[in-house]
């Protein structure tokens, strides 16, 4: 609707040069020209918006996926009790960017489920026993790039510490870095947290600049219900 009012808009003022002196001419033309920059953002914006949509073909897979993966069971967590899927269906898909958000978790191999099932929403985070495959080897800074890429929160160590303690075990092979606060980056010197678990709980830091094979990152969603 945007880009429409533009072209009418154009429209308009380009008409409206046989009707102007001389004088004004030059001024509509430069008014013409800004408003040809409005139409280039709004367009790199909407193109922008575009790309985080699934097509109707990825949105039956993501849902296909996140159906048949509540009707198992697995041993390192348990979910919440009764969730409906038809509820998280009817959320998902009256938020595409989010169903966008959860396709990416679920392609770089999170294992997306739902980790809370709360009054106003469903809680999505990475579930996969190990720290996703797909998203190892990255700095601190890489990883914290590419959960914005995704459209989603980098799991803190409040949340990593109810996964760990309240739903399963995760990363007894592999570690996660875990969400660290601009202040606490600064104030520990540009060392981020980690978290694993080797029988119990780890929280521990490394160095912000440091890559581990096995060290990838963990995400959280919230999806409003509708």
């Amino acid at each position: 609707m945007a880009k429409n009012s533009i072209e009418k808009a154009l429209a308009l003022l380009e008409a409206e040069k046989s009707n102007l002196s001389a004088d004004n001419v030059q001024r509509l033309a430069e008014l013409i020209n800004a408003v040809k920059t409005m139409r280039g953002d709004v367009a790199d914006t909407l193109g922008k918006s575009d790309k985080r949509q699934l097509s109707p073909k990825q949105q039956s897979e993501l849902l296909s996926a996140l159906e048949s993966r509540l009707a198992e069971e697995f041993q390192h967590y348990q979910r919440p009790e009764r969730v409906n899927f038809e509820g998280i269906k009817r959320a998902l898909k009256a938020n595409p960017a989010l169903m966008y958000s959860l396709a990416q978790m679920e392609n770089s191999g999170g294992m997306p489920d739902i980790f809370a099932d709360q009054r106003d929403a469903f809680i999505f985070a990475d579930l996969s026993a190990e720290t996703p495959e797909r998203r190892r080897g990255l700095t601190y800074d890489e990883a914290i790039k590419m959960a914005k890429e995704f459209g989603v929160e980098m799991v803190s160590d409040d949340v990593y510490r109810i996964m760990q303690e309240e739903t399963g075990e995760f990363d007894t092979k592999t570690t996660s870095w875990l969400a660290t606060s601009p202040a606490d980056l600064t104030v520990y010197y540009n060392l981020a947290t980690v978290g694993f678990n080797r029988g119990r709980l780890e929280i521990t830091a490394a160095e912000v600049t440091e890559r581990d094979e096995v060290r990838g990152w963990r995400g959280v969603l919230r999806v409003p219900k509708v």
